[in-house]
């Protein structure tokens, strides 16, 4: 059963190759969209990203998760 979400999901417009569109649409939007991250954050009424691939990851970059700055640290005595 395919994703009920794939006619407005905007990943097409996040990859340019046609062949990586078509791995990730055989995989998730034909397959097993209930795992793909994009179809998750819709069903939870957020915004999706465009670059946001269906594993969770940015194109390009790291995992959503990991986007936040993470804080820097000083050395004792500076």
């Amino acid at each position: 059963m395919p994703c009920p979400r794939r006619s407005s999901c905007q990943l097409a417009n996040g990859i340019s190759m046609r062949e990586a569109l078509g791995v990730w649409q055989s995989f998730y939007c034909d397959g097993t969209y209930a795992r793909c991250e994009r179809f998750k954050l819709a069903e939870a009424g957020s915004d999706v990203p465009v670059r946001l691939l269906p594993n969770g990851r940015l194109q390009g970059g790291e995992p959503q998760a990991q986007m936040a700055p993470t804080p820097v640290r000083r050395a004792a005595g500076r």
